[in-house]
């Protein structure tokens, strides 16, 4: 069955020359909507799946441009100590894009953009030949891709369709049926494991973690699909031995020790995404040091697995 290129999902992002979303360079397809709410989202643009107004209120130059032509009426200048600046009433704002195209100063994007299975293809081929020279491909991510599974099918299938090495990225919360129908077109899986205490699992993201774990043991022994296993290192939330060991011997013993395990150092920038999406985040947590990260390498590679930071 051919690949059906007229599916569309919207689409935050078609990001290039990506060297950690797996082998060689890549062109990585990100997909809005998800439905873990991990609370150190570096993406937090990707959470819901319509389009949203990201307001980056240090650029605004108070123009008043947006104001005059927003059909909603959303966006007011309002004065705080002194200084003007546009304000959005986000119970208005329909995520429309007029005040996008008339702001000279880039203060306000939308994210997220109605997309084809052909339309993101064409642009994954633009890189063609450096996909094909570093021994790259395509990756689609998110957001969750198993939470749009006609979009991420098709996309897939045509990816091979062009002889493209094709992975995905996804916390596999998702059902057996949906694994099954989407893991047959995947050249690798990088698997996320936010935490391997179930409870824990549900207070940082929202979702438990069972069906993630019988998954991921899924994709490797039922579909045969090489697995990378990609940990995010959040301080004070997960980096802790307990977990980090727990993550490495469920890799060890129900996996194999050819499933590389990366470290995935916690940053920031879903700090500035959350302030231009009008929410509020936690900014206690700070980036852990290398030599924390080399101290949690080195713990995994006790267990006999490969580890690396970063990938």
């Amino acid at each position: 069955m051919a690949a059906d290129r007229s599916v569309s999902a919207t689409i935050f992002n078609i990001q290039t020359y990506c060297i950690h979303d797996g082998p060689g360079i890549r062109v990585t397809v990100f997909v809005k909507g998800c439905p873990l709410r991990c609370l150190w989202c570096a993406n937090p643009e990707s959470n819901l799946r319509e389009p949203q107004l990201m307001f980056y209120k240090d650029k605004c130059t108070a123009c008043g441009k947006c104001a005059e032509i927003c059909p909603q009426k959303a966006v007011s200048l309002r004065e705080r100590d002194g200084v003007w600046k546009a304000f959005t009433d986000r119970a208005l704002c329909t995520a429309c894009g007029a005040c996008q195209s008339t702001c000279f100063a880039d203060a306000r994007e939308i994210a997220g953009e109605t997309t084809t299975v052909e339309e993101a293809l064409a642009r994954v081929q633009r890189d063609r030949l450096f996909l094909d020279s570093s021994g790259g491909g395509m990756t689609i991510s998110g957001g969750e891709p198993l939470a749009c599974p006609d979009f991420t099918e098709n996309l897939l299938m045509a990816a091979h369709e062009e002889g493209l090495h094709t992975a995905i990225e996804t916390s596999n919360f998702a059902s057996r049926a949906v694994v099954d129908r989407i893991y047959p077109h995947v050249d690798l899986a990088l698997c996320d494991i936010k935490h391997m205490d179930s409870r824990k699992h549900l207070a940082y993201t929202g979702v438990p973690n069972e069906q993630i774990l019988e998954n991921i043991k899924r994709i490797y022994h039922v579909h045969h699909v090489p697995v990378w296993v990609r940990l995010p290192c959040i301080p004070g939330c997960n980096d802790d031995e307990e977990n980090i060991s727990a993550t490495a011997r469920f890799v060890r013993d129900e996996l194999g020790t050819d499933v590389r395990i990366c470290l995935l150092p916690y940053h920031r920038l879903g700090e500035s995404k959350n302030e231009s999406l009008g929410k509020e985040m936690d900014l206690s947590t700070q980036p852990p040091s290398d030599e924390h990260m080399q101290s949690l390498k080195a713990l995994v590679e006790r267990f006999g697995v490969t580890a690396q930071i970063g990938g």
